[in-house]
């Protein structure tokens, strides 16, 4: 099979290559309607047309005109002038074609050429791999589908970048916030108060969401969902390793129409509850929530699920409960420490993050330890269950917490409890404690004002 692949041309088109240059040197203002190919230098087949490019997008950043004469220049005086063939060759492209109307089409033979030769190359690779290291199935096809995905999606990304394009591009990120008036930059939690500390869920960070059992951690993940979901129209995907879809569903529904959940798995709801079911169904019909609920899932096959997700439904944010229910295949081996499995899960997580460019929001498990030191109870760093590289990897980390009930909202209400939501961790803002109630029979998580205990 090597053999009969390395006997065979790879996928090329020298002329649309001459052409595509050409375009460029007749009229410099066609290079602007090639910016969505996103043409690198490397995407040309023959070494000329690639050197020359480079010599083109060179000419570019310095904001000078592209012609012969500047393209001969700088050629030179990158020393590869002779390597192109000359001025000769440089004039003769020219002579190729009458018009540049057709720069788009070269633009997308080009590109689609040069994603055809990575494609070769990477399952070339995964072939070999194939035959050298047959027993590290998952992560073999863990690796290949991200590197395909890779290719779909931006081929020539790289990490390695100059501060003066990160400047650039930041300076014109600090101005673009001008004209947004208090707008938030991530995605919105529907707590006004906690978006003002995080000024939303940012892309690329893993935010934790932490607390013992019967805290309501499942409850506020779904409230994001809802929140982010029905107000301000995101996509959201909802990973759940310990509840089926039709729980979530059913417990969004009650939270959002505040119809007492218990009560409707016994069927005791009037018809009041059932027209604010139907009229909370309607609203949630209208937005983009994907779930999975595999049990359990290993972390390579919820990377590809996510991946899957952001193909197909553009999510613009991940929400997964929870951590510690993850788990991890053979490539760390069955004996592995429970710490070290749930680091890799940890830092496999924010890996996500980084290539789908998305908030993940994963709930977790807090350590028994808390519960022994009586009036000092407040969860800390130190409390994330199983792993201190939770604490390492997380742009965020929030812990909800159970305070004393105060008598008066103990009046209101036995069916409304204390929160407090902590940020124990925020990488770029502050940390702080933000007062919430728990409305336990909606499962609905609420700022703490008078409005809260009113009638829905």
């Amino acid at each position: 099979m090597s053999d009969n692949l390395a006997k065979k041309v790879p996928p090329q088109n020298v002329d649309a290559e001459m052409y595509l240059i050409a375009s460029i040197l007749i009229d410099n203002q066609s290079f602007d309607k090639i910016s969505s190919y996103k043409i690198s230098h490397d995407d040309f087949f023959d070494e000329r047309h690639r050197n020359i490019f480079k010599a083109i997008l060179e000419l570019r950043k310095m904001n000078k005109p592209v012609d012969i004469i500047t393209l001969r220049e700088i050629l030179k005086s990158l020393g590869m002038l002779d390597k192109v063939g000359g001025s000769e060759y440089i004039s003769s492209l020219i002579d190729k074609i009458p018009t540049t109307a057709n720069i788009e089409y070269y633009s997308e033979i080009v590109k689609s050429k040069s994603m055809l030769r990575q494609l070769i190359y990477v399952s070339s690779d995964v072939i070999s791999k194939s035959f050298s290291n047959p027993h590290d199935v998952k992560s073999l096809i863990d690796d290949a589908e991200k590197r395909i995905f890779d290719i779909n999606q931006d081929l020539y990304t790289t990490s390695l970048s100059p501060i003066a394009t990160v400047l650039s591009e930041s300076i014109n990120e600090i101005l673009n916030t001008k004209n947004k008036q208090g707008e938030l930059s991530g995605i919105p939690s529907g707590y006004p108060d906690l978006d003002e500390k995080t000024d939303g869920f940012q892309k690329s960070e893993l935010i934790v969401i932490a607390a013992r059992p019967s805290m309501g951690k499942t409850s506020f993940g779904l409230n994001l969902a809802t929140n982010a979901a029905l107000k301000f129209k995101k996509k959201i995907g909802v990973f759940s390793c310990e509840m089926s879809k039709s729980s979530l569903v059913r417990r969004m529904l009650c939270s959002e129409a505040q119809v007492n959940e218990l009560f409707l798995k016994k069927g005791m709801f009037s018809k009041q509850d059932e027209d604010k079911l139907v009229r909370a169904a309607g609203k949630l019909y209208e937005t983009t929530i994907i779930f999975d609920d595999t049990p359990n899932i290993p972390i390579l096959e919820l990377r590809s699920k996510a991946r899957k997700m952001k193909k197909d439904y553009e999510v613009d944010l991940i929400i997964i409960d929870y951590l510690q229910l993850i788990t991890v295949g053979d490539e760390m081996g069955k004996n592995a420490p429970r710490h070290e499995q749930i680091a890799y899960v940890s830092r496999s997580l924010k890996g996500l993050a980084r290539d789908l460019n998305v908030p993940v929001i994963a709930l977790a498990q807090l350590n028994r330890g808390l519960e022994n030191r009586g009036d000092d109870s407040k969860p800390r760093l130190s409390d994330l269950k199983d792993s201190g590289s939770i604490e390492q990897d997380a742009d965020v980390i929030i812990f909800i917490h159970k305070e004393q009930q105060k008598e008066e909202i103990q009046q209101m209400s036995r069916d409304v409890e204390n929160r407090e939501i902590i940020i124990g961790k925020n990488r770029n803002g502050p940390t702080d404690t933000i007062k919430m109630v728990f409305l336990r029979n909606f499962t609905k998580f609420q700022s703490v004002t008078k409005e809260n205990f009113e009638s829905p």
